[in-house]
């Protein structure tokens, strides 16, 4: 026996759940105007269209979120704390495979009446295939009884397979969990505390990071403007702010940095680094520098 249903729409190996379904009535609409039966008003231009939505089925997150209150999402210990507090206890903990029989007791939902499709009026087989979900196309009736099986039997196939799909996503829901609780119950050993980090002077900083990043992206403008701004940030406290935009000035005049633009910048390093630190004796030193570089004293 051969079938002629074909998926127009979805992936077949990732149900939506939500489906649509459409059968062709091959009827004269002439005749179809004479016909008693009770679906025959349902049947718009040729078609008789069922949809059925099953995607409200929880996974098991939702579940607990749900009918429990419990939040696994934010916060995994928070939300165990609450999920065995709602079982029996501490009992439940130390045997996984209690915790484990009662969590698949929980997400018993499977066992329940199958969901009907309803007929639904449509006037065209695209007004049909831009319908969310899956879409299928059941063959073309001569007979609308027929067609009416078709469509509302092949939604019931459909739901049962979306449901096992969605069955094997919470048993990897449950599975996750149950890893995570014995993880939860093992013991744990502190790490030792890091080393503290050596603290860098901001010259070094400058000379190191901010001022080498400029140089290397002035080549490209917007990068150029991303890594000045990120040294503007930095400096943004320093009293002299007409300091940081000379350095950003060197830095941008020309292809390639001169040796005595070298020795500005580094200059400029130190003088900023003397001021925040308050050493006005050295920053006095560094400025008279620069302006001898700079022909100005």
């Amino acid at each position: 026996m051969a079938f002629t249903i074909q998926q127009k729409k979805g992936d077949p190996q990732n149900p939506d759940g939500r489906i649509t379904v459409y059968a062709v009535i091959d009827i004269d609409p002439a005749d179809l105007a004479s016909v008693k039966h009770s679906f025959a008003s349902m049947v718009h231009n040729g078609f008789l269209v069922a949809q059925g939505n099953f995607k409200d089925q929880y996974n098991f997150r939702e579940f607990l979120q749900s009918e429990l209150g419990i939040s696994l999402e934010e916060g995994f210990e928070e939300g165990l704390t609450q999920l065995i507090e709602r079982m029996d206890g501490l009992e439940s903990t130390l045997d996984p495979q209690k915790l484990k029989e009662r969590l698949e007791n929980m997400n018993d939902l499977e066992d329940f009446i199958p969901t009907p499709a309803k007929i639904v009026p449509f006037h065209s087989e695209e007004e049909i295939c831009a319908q969310e979900g899956d879409v299928f196309f059941a063959g073309t009736f001569k007979n609308i009884g027929n067609a009416v099986l078709a469509v509302q039997a092949l939604p019931m196939l459909y739901q049962a397979h979306y449901r096992e799909h969605e069955g094997r996503h919470i048993r990897s829901e449950i599975e996750s969990i149950i890893t995570q609780i014995e993880r939860s119950d093992a013991p744990r050993v502190s790490a030792p505390p890091a080393p503290p980090k050596p603290k860098t002077s901001t010259e070094e900083t400058l000379l190191k990071e901010y001022i080498p990043k400029m140089i290397y992206s002035k080549r490209e403008p917007h990068t150029f403007e991303t890594a000045a701004k990120e040294f503007r940030l930095f400096m943004k406290k320093y009293r002299f702010q007409e300091d940081i935009e000379t350095v950003v000035t060197i830095i941008s005049g020309s292809c390639e940095l001169t040796e005595k633009e070298n020795k500005l910048l580094e200059l400029y390093a130190k003088k900023i680094a003397c001021v925040e630190k308050e050493d006005f004796n050295l920053a006095e030193e560094a400025s008279r520098e620069i302006r001898r570089l700079r022909g100005k004293g």
